[in-house]
Order: structure tokens, then C-alpha cells, then sequence
């Protein structure tokens, strides 16, 4: 079991070798040291591995979450982030032993956002009379363009409503503002930081700033995009693109790109030109770069949001799986969820004196 940052900086090659068979950025080491160093200490991880003659061939990154009552196990970064995520396993049998091993620790296991089909849930549903109860409930999805074909073919699909308005809103806006332009820049790791800060102004402006979701009210989240990026930016993989309409900055937006595919971390527009959908046009001008490389997909990432919807997306589904071990912290793990999924479920009363 890897309990410390420098045991888990110290699995990178191999991790990396196990990650790159699932061909997906947010199973890599990159992204999970990320979460580690930003979200928790040495004492939170709880990182299950599995070797065969020496060679990883597994590994459950988990860490105890201490947010809620009781010792739980969940994914790493998954409580903070809420992206896809999934143990790693080159084999049924690795996926098997991973199982046991995170069982034999006691405490109940609450994996969010694993996806369909995965190894990891036939591994932990296996073991459910013997070792545990496991409970597996379908949670939000999350959407991506398909981008291979040609860029028109794909236009043609959409509803006209969003490309005909589209083009008018931008006539508006260009006629007040100036012409729109999309600029795309792919920092070296040095240059992260100042690109990160004008990206933090620009979706704080809104909404976000106003409910404190954006990345200048989370010092956390924001450790994690920083030091994130700056790995991404390491391996020549990230893009910053940004939209103005004259000089003003109206839109930007965080991407990787990785196995064959463009992964949107993170978006925002500026408020004061909210009405002229800036969020929208770079969204479009994105997809439109993935299909001009030739790439397989645009992934949105995060929960599928109605916006993403108007795009003709594929749906990604995922679980969560819930698994309680028979042992005393497991028991009452299961005891704690089940009252509180009843009083979730009573009827609220309120008396008048």
C-alpha cells in the first residue's frame, strides 16, 4: 500500500505504462500526484497496489475521506473533482486481487464515476456475498463529440437553431465589438501561472464568482489546475484558447490533448459580454480544431450539463459503486447510509404553535 507522496511520485513510469491501455488523461500519474499533492497529506492515501513477478500490473487509488462521519475510502481526487475515474488493472485477475486487498482494509468503499463496463465492478459486485455488500447505482454521465469525418458533414447534423443563432449573435456582436477572433496558445510550464490567473478573472466574472465555484474561491481546486497544468504543459499537451471580439477577452477555455482526443477541463466567459453566448462560439471553434487534427473526440468531461447537450454528443455513463465489507467499520458504515438514506426520505413536518 502507498501511503506517502514520494512512494506514489516513485510510481510514475509504471503507472504511466498500466494508465496508457485505458488512453485516458485522468487515469495517468500526472493527474492523480496532482490530486494528492492539492487535496490531501500523506496520512489520507491509501493507494492499493497488485504486482505480478514484480510488474504492477494494478492499482486502486484511494484515499480516506474525512469530510464525513466515519472512515471511507474513495477515489482519489474523485470528492473534490467529480471527473471520470476507475481503478487501473491489465487483467480481470488484477482487477480481482485489487478488490481484496481494498476490502481487507475494513472500511466501507465509495467509488464515484466509474465507468460502464469497467473490470473494477465485476471485481467488487464478485465478492459481494463473500467479502461485502456492494450497491451499484447509475450516476451523471458525461458527454463528447465524435470528431472523425469532416467538419461540415458534422455541422449539418446540428439543430439549425444553434448554428443559424450562432451566426447572427456573432454578426451582433462583431458589429459592437469587432471582429472575433480565437487565439490558441500551448504554454511551456513556466508560462502556466500567468495564463492560469487571466482564466481564474474571466469565469469569476460570472455566475461561478458569484456562487463561489470558480477556481478564485477554491484554493484547492486552484492548487490542483496549477500544478495539473503545469505537468500537461511539461508534456506538450496543453491549450489555452481564448475568444475576443475586438480587444475584449470574452471566452476561455483549458484542454489537453491526449490519445487521439481533446479533454475540456475547464471553460469560461467573461459576464460583460454574456450575451453575445462567447462560451458557445469557443466551444464550436474547439470542436472545429478536433476535427481539423483529425482527432477522435472532444470530451467535455465533468456531469453532462444541458448546454453540451445542443452538440449531438455521445453519452459516457458511468457508476458508483458502494462497498460495505463484513467488518465492524463496514457494518457500520452500511448502518449510518441507511438511516440517513430514511430520513432523506421522510416527509418534512413543520407544527404551528
Amino acid at each position: 500500500m502507498i501511503r506517502s507522496i514520494p512512494q506514489l511520485e516513485s510510481l510514475r513510469d509504471e503507472w504511466d505504462a498500466l494508465a496508457a491501455a485505458r488512453r485516458s488523461p485522468l487515469l495517468e500519474h500526472d493527474w492523480f500526484l496532482s490530486c494528492a499533492e492539492a487535496f490531501h497529506g500523506d496520512g489520507d492515501l491509501r493507494i492499493v497496489t497488485a504486482r505480478d513477478h514484480g510488474r504492477l500490473v494494478g492499482v486502486a487509488p484511494l484515499v480516506l475521506d474525512t469530510e464525513r462521519p466515519g472512515r471511507r475510502l474513495t477515489l482519489l481526487g474523485a470528492t473534490r473533482l467529480y471527473e471520470p475515474c476507475d481503478w487501473l488493472h491489465e487483467t480481470p485477475a488484477a482487477a480481482a486481487e485489487l478488490a481484496d486487498r481494498a476490502l481487507a482494509i475494513g472500511s466501507p468503499l465509495v467509488l464515484q464515476r466509474v465507468p460502464e463496463g469497467s473490470a473494477t465492478v465485476d471485481a467488487l459486485c464478485g465478492r459481494r456475498s463473500r467479502r461485502a455488500l456492494t450497491v451499484v447505482r447509475d450516476t451523471a454521465p458525461a458527454l463528447g463529440v465524435r470528431t472523425e469525418g469532416a467538419w461540415r458533414t458534422y455541422l449539418g447534423t446540428l439543430s439549425s437553431q444553434i448554428t443559424s443563432n450562432l451566426r447572427r449573435v456573432r454578426r451582433k456582436a462583431e458589429a459592437a465589438l469587432g471582429p472575433m477572433t480565437v487565439e490558441r496558445v500551448h504554454p511551456a510550464p513556466a508560462d502556466v501561472d500567468p495564463l492560469l490567473e487571466a482564466f481564474i478573472a474571466i469565469e469569476g466574472s460570472g455566475w461561478k464568482g458569484r456562487r463561489g465555484s470558480n477556481l478564485g474561491s477554491r484554493a484547492d481546486l486552484r492548487e490542483f489546475f496549477r500544478r495539473y497544468a503545469r505537468r500537461a504543459a511539461g508534456r506538450g499537451r496543453l491549450q489555452m484558447a481564448r475568444l475576443r471580439f475586438g480587444s475584449q477577452l470574452a471566452a476561455a477555455e483549458l484542454s489537453v490533448a491526449a490519445y487521439g482526443r481533446m479533454w475540456q477541463l475547464k471553460i469560461g466567459y467573461h459576464e460583460a459580454v454574456g450575451a453575445y453566448y462567447p462560451g458557445l462560439h469557443l466551444t464550436a471553434a474547439s470542436i472545429e480544431e478536433a476535427f481539423e487534427r483529425g482527432l477522435e473526440a472532444y470530451e467535455f468531461l465533468g456531469s453532462a450539463a444541458p448546454w453540451e447537450e445542443r452538440w449531438n454528443p455521445e453519452v459516457r455513463r458511468f457508476h458508483t459503486l458502494i462497498a460495505y465489507p463484513m467488518t465492524a467499520a463496514g457494518l457500520a458504515g452500511a448502518g449510518r447510509d441507511l438511516v440517513g438514506s430514511l430520513l432523506r426520505r421522510m416527509p418534512s413536518r413543520t407544527s404551528a404553535s
